[in-house]
C-alpha cells in the first residue's frame, strides 16, 4: 500500500474519534435555554445533564438557579421522586403538563431541601408515594400557583418551611390535601376527597377564599385545622371555617 493510502485510511479513524470525544462533551452540557428558560422533557430527564450534576433518569436534579420550563410529561422511575430542588431563586413553569410517580419507595413529585425563593405552577402532580410538593423545615420563601395534585399518599402540597404562599391550587383524593407552616398564606384554592383535613396550617398561618368539601372522611367532620380565616372560606357545608 503507497503512503498515500495508508494517509486516507488513518485520517477517517482520527476524525471519527474526535467526533465520538465531542459528542460526548455534548451530551454532559447542561440542557440548553431558550429565552433565557431551560426546558424539560421525558427524553431529557432519561439522558441527564439538565444541569451540571444531573445524572441520568430520575430524579431531575436542579442545581443551578434559574428558569425551567416542561415540554412534555413526565414519568419518574420505580423509587425515585420526580424534581429535586438544590438552589435558590428557581422556577419551574409545568406549562400544562403532568408529573406522575412511579411508584415504589418513598418520594415526591417536586422535593425542595433547604432553599428559598422557589415557585412551581401550571400543571398536575400524581401518584407519589408521599407528596405531590414536598419541601423541609429549611425552606423559606415557596410559591406554589395553578397547580393541581391528585392521588399523592402523604399530601396535595406540603410546605413545612416559613412564608409560604399557595394560590390557585386544586388538590384531590390525597392523604391530606394542603400544609403550610409559619406565616404562610393559602387563598383562592380547592381541597376535596382528601383522606384526613383539606386544609392545615401551623404557625400563625392565614387562608380566605378556599373551597374545603367532602374531606377527612364527609363534609360533617372538620375540614381545616389551625389557621386564621382572613375572609370567608367555604368548610363543607358550612360557610363558617374555624
Amino acid at each position: 500500500m503507497k503512503n498515500d493510502d495508508r494517509k486516507s485510511v488513518r485520517r477517517p479513524r482520527v476524525f471519527g474519534a474526535l467526533f465520538a470525544g465531542f459528542a460526548v462533551l455534548v451530551a454532559a452540557r447542561p440542557a440548553p435555554a431558550v429565552d433565557g428558560v431551560i426546558e424539560i422533557n421525558q427524553s431529557r430527564a432519561l439522558a441527564g445533564g439538565i444541569t451540571a450534576g444531573d445524572s441520568p433518569n430520575y430524579p431531575i436534579r436542579l442545581n443551578t438557579s434559574g428558569s425551567y420550563r416542561l415540554t412534555s410529561n413526565l414519568t419518574a422511575a420505580l423509587n425515585n421522586s420526580g424534581i429535586e430542588v438544590n438552589a435558590d431563586d428557581v422556577t419551574i413553569d409545568l406549562n400544562g403538563f403532568t408529573l406522575t410517580g412511579g411508584g415504589g419507595l418513598i418520594a415526591d413529585g417536586i422535593g425542595i431541601g433547604g432553599s428559598k425563593n422557589i415557585e412551581i405552577r401550571n400543571g398536575t402532580i400524581r401518584a407519589f408515594t408521599r407528596s405531590g410538593i414536598f419541601t423541609n423545615s429549611a425552606t423559606q420563601f415557596i410559591r406554589v400557583i395553578g397547580v393541581t395534585s391528585i392521588g399523592n399518599v402523604t399530601a396535595g402540597i406540603d410546605l413545612q418551611g416559613q412564608g409560604n404562599i399557595i394560590d390557585g391550587c386544586t388538590v384531590w383524593n390525597n392523604g391530606y390535601g394542603m400544609r403550610a407552616f409559619e406565616g404562610s398564606l393559602v387563598i383562592n384554592s380547592v381541597a376535596r376527597g382528601n383522606t384526613l383535613e383539606g386544609l392545615i396550617l401551623i404557625g400563625g398561618s392565614g387562608y380566605r377564599s378556599n373551597v374545603l368539601t367532602g374531606n377527612n372522611g364527609s363534609d360533617a367532620n372538620a375540614q381545616v385545622s389551625g389557621g386564621f380565616p382572613l375572609g370567608p372560606n367555604v368548610c363543607g357545608t358550612d360557610l363558617t371555617c374555624p
